[in-house]
């Protein structure tokens, strides 16, 4: 199976997988002046796990040559990842499963840009997100305790 049919796959392996190890938490770190999608429901909850990871694994794919990964978890995938650590809180596996087959995830790419972009992170500039990851790391942020340095 290549990378890109895992990647594609991964969102329907999370609904069909139940998860046994405890996750991390969704976490509500400093987010340096950047925004994350906020609020409360399950649904922005869940959205804003699923950014804070995607930020965290572009960062991690773009700077793992100068030693930022993600930090270690049971799960892989974003998506699997978020649903599978809520799932592990207390949260409802059906209701999380009606929430990603409702979701946009236009919006979801959008929120993650907007997030690099805002920290001075560019997809097109690599070491852009290297700078970004290191300020993360630093910081404490929901996105750094989701990163690495090894």
């Amino acid at each position: 199976m290549t990378l890109r049919a895992a990647y594609l796959l991964a969102p329907a392996v999370a609904l069909l997988l139940a998860g046994c190890a405890p996750g991390t938490g969704v976490g509500t770190g400093a987010t340096g002046g950047a925004a994350l999608p906020s609020g409360s429901s399950l649904e922005a909850r869940w959205e804003r796990r699923v950014v804070t990871l995607l930020v965290a694994e572009r960062i991690a794919d773009a700077c793992y040559g100068e030693g930022i990964y993600l930090a270690p978890s049971p799960y892989g995938g974003a998506v699997h990842r978020a649903t599978e650590e809520m799932v592990a809180a207390g949260e409802d596996r059906a209701a999380l499963d009606a929430v990603f087959a409702a979701h946009d995830f236009n919006t979801t790419t959008t929120a993650v840009e907007s997030y690099l972009a805002s920290r001075g992170g560019s997809v097109e500039a690599p070491a852009s997100l290297c700078a970004v990851g290191e300020a993360e790391i630093a910081e404490g942020s929901e996105v750094g305790r989701v990163l690495t340095r090894l």
